[in-house]
């Protein structure tokens, strides 16, 4: 009996440090796979910039102040949906502009004095004209600059003549010597007004256009 304990006993040792065995976890995670964060972009309302021009064949009146040749008539015409011609008569010229309308700006292409019978470039001339200058551009917001000038209010109020306008646009344009040259817009009407502040001799000298009726 003794000799069978002596061969049980090694056994059953063996057998209890099988049983206590630790067993090390694998504290590895599998790493999760993150989904990219899509960034929310703000949603840009589209503008049709065409409504900054008074309707087709109309013609406005701008009552002039601080110099003879201040007051207009200035007449519309759109050649098609995306190029526009205007004429100013002041009494001593007809300057023709003419303006092409894209998605997100409107340029000038051609301004010709003594316009007394200029004829509208056709469709092919129109496009292969280089821009001379950027006569309003999007987005539609305080700070957007564009070839000099700078939009400085959307929210302006001008009382005028003809009505008193609301949410009014206004773009500036400072040059080296200090002058300045403002414009204001309106939905369905375009420039309604546009100034030029020049200090001379310490003196401000503002010439001033402002719509005043539709003919």
């Amino acid at each position: 009996m003794k000799k069978l304990l002596l061969l049980l006993i090694p056994i059953l040792f063996l057998c209890a440090c099988g049983t206590n065995k630790t067993v090390t976890e694998n504290t590895d995670k599998v790493p999760v796979k993150e989904e990219p964060v899509k960034e929310t972009l703000p949603v840009v309302e589209a503008v049709n910039l065409a409504q900054f021009f008074l309707p087709d064949q109309s013609t406005a009146q701008f009552k002039g102040e601080g110099n003879e040749y201040a007051s207009y008539s200035l007449n519309t015409q759109y050649i098609n949906d995306n190029y526009v011609a205007t004429y100013e008569d002041n009494g001593g010229t007809v300057v023709q502009r003419v303006y092409k309308i894209t998605d997100d700006h409107i340029s000038l292409l051609a301004e010709n004095g003594e316009a007394y019978e200029a004829e509208i470039p056709s469709i092919e001339e129109l496009e292969s004209m280089p821009v001379i200058d950027i006569y309003l551009a999007t987005p539609l917001e305080v700070g957007t600059e564009f070839n000099g000038w700078e939009i400085t209010s959307t929210t302006d109020t001008l009382q005028t003549d003809l009505q008193t306008f609301e949410n009014v646009i206004v773009i500036e344009k400072t040059e080296e010597q200090g002058n300045v040259t403002r414009k204001y817009f309106a939905k369905d009407f375009g420039e309604i007004k546009r100034e030029f502040i020049m200090n001379a001799n310490e003196e401000e000298l503002i010439v001033s256009s402002t719509i005043e009726k539709l003919l």
